[in-house]
């Protein structure tokens, strides 16, 4: 009976480590379209590894890890064919997935070896029921380290704060030291049959709270992705109502404007054919007032740069606030939601700040510059004083901090997105944030 169990065991240990080898490869890197192609290529690749892994189980080699030679290359090989990525990954993923597995095991052997001074045959072969417990422990921590690997692969983590990455590291850490203590303590006592029990319960509770740490976790990071996204939502239709009010409002102004300047040209015309020169004059500088009232809509070749910007400046003018700008690049490579985010955080915080200080002093600008594959986007607003220094992580001053506040953090993030960074400094009176971001296409 208990050969029968130690055969079955070896075999599903057998299945597994090649569904793990071969299932992480699949899931780091992109297939083809074919999905039946796909399928079909993942359960040979896995049947053949399997079957070659039982035959050295029952089996002496006739040259030592010959094993481990033909698995790592039928991964790479799996991996050059069946998937896509770059070729340098496709080559180095399968070492590293293999070589992983082998220091978690070896490294776990010599380790209990040295705390308990038995040798390697009797920690792992003494008997069943340790061996059990130690592939249990080994296979945990390599599908751990797998699946960090991966969720770092595709960066579908996105912890918010401190506190959410030092959970996620730091709780499943000290799981796996608990679980390996459960180890030792069954080894020291001479795998004493009336705690395996309790032992075996301890490992399936703490494997369970590591699952539920991440599961939890990984549930906050959707949350945070989801107000994140609402915040965004938010800013284009506030963007899109500003807009088609301060269009409404150019339109007013521009037909007042065309209806008073015919009579006010007959009247300068009027003047100057009477040689009152001087009231002509008068009368032109007024007309030219009138004009100015009417800014030009920015006009480039990214409509949702146009919008925001045209936004901002209005916000601006509302608030008697003194923008000059300089748009040498339109954004192109930057997707919509991002550019909205970038001007309107940028010059939100700038607006925020100057409409609360003396109108003599409310200036700010904003410029869009390029450098050889990289776009510079730098607002700087005039400051009274130091604002780092009192507010180094420029937090929000207003209430609802649940929709604003966020402003840095999504700059960051785009920075990141990228392949830029962020930057804020003080220069003498003034502010200078700056979002330095690389165009990849």
């Amino acid at each position: 009976m208990t050969i029968t169990v130690g055969l079955i065991v070896e075999i599903a240990v057998n299945l597994i480590q090649q569904l793990l080898f071969i299932g992480f490869l699949y899931l780091f890197f992109d297939k083809g379209e074919n999905k039946v192609k796909n399928i079909l290529a993942f359960s040979i690749t896995v049947f053949l590894l399997f079957m070659m892994e039982n035959y050295y189980t029952f089996h002496e080699m006739t040259f030592n890890h010959l094993d481990s030679l033909i698995t790592v290359i039928v991964m790479i090989l799996y991996s050059l064919i069946f998937l896509k990525g770059e070729l340098y990954l496709r080559i180095i993923m399968p070492l590293v997935c293999y070589g992983l597995n082998m220091i978690i095991a070896f490294a776990t052997i010599y380790l209990m070896g040295a705390i308990t001074g038995k040798t390697i045959a009797e920690s792992v072969e003494f008997s069943t029921a340790f061996r059990y417990i130690y592939l249990i422990v080994v296979e945990t921590v390599f599908i751990i380290f797998l699946w960090l690997i991966l969720r770092i692969r595709k960066k579908t983590i996105t912890l918010s704060n401190p506190y959410d990455v030092f959970a996620f590291i730091f709780i499943p850490l000290l799981c796996m030291i608990a679980m390996y203590t459960d180890v030792f303590i069954y080894q020291i006592v001479n795998f004493d049959s009336r705690i395996l029990a309790l032992i075996i319960i301890n490992l399936f509770v703490l494997i369970v709270v590591s699952v539920l740490v991440w599961f939890l976790l990984i549930r906050i990071s959707n949350d945070n992705q989801v107000k994140t996204d609402l915040l965004l939502s938010r800013q284009r239709e506030e963007m899109y109502r500003e807009s088609v009010i301060s269009s409404g409002e150019q339109i007013r102004l521009v037909s007042e404007i065309k209806h008073d300047m015919k009579n006010n040209l007959s009247s300068i015309y009027s003047l100057i054919d009477n040689g009152q020169y001087d009231d002509a004059k008068r009368l032109c500088l007024d007309c030219s007032e009138s004009i100015a009232k009417v800014y030009t809509p920015i006009n480039t070749d990214n409509p949702t740069l146009n919008a925001i910007l045209n936004v901002e400046i209005e916000k601006a003018r509302q608030n008697d606030i003194s923008f000059s700008y300089t748009v040498t690049d339109s954004l192109e490579f930057v997707s919509s939601t991002d550019v909205v985010s970038i001007i309107g955080n940028l010059c939100d915080n700038a607006i925020e700040y100057l409409s609360e200080i003396d109108k003599s002093q409310r200036k700010m600008s904003l410029e869009i510059t390029v450098r050889k594959d990289y776009r510079i986007i730098m607002c700087r607003n005039t400051i009274l004083s130091s604002v780092l220094s009192v507010n180094p992580d420029m937090k929000t001053t207003k209430n609802d901090e649940a929709l604003h506040g966020k402003g840095l953090s999504i700059l960051r993030s785009i920075a990141e997105k990228y392949s830029g960074t962020l930057s804020c400094q003080e220069d003498g009176n003034s502010l200078e944030v700056t979002l330095v971001i690389k165009d990849t296409k």
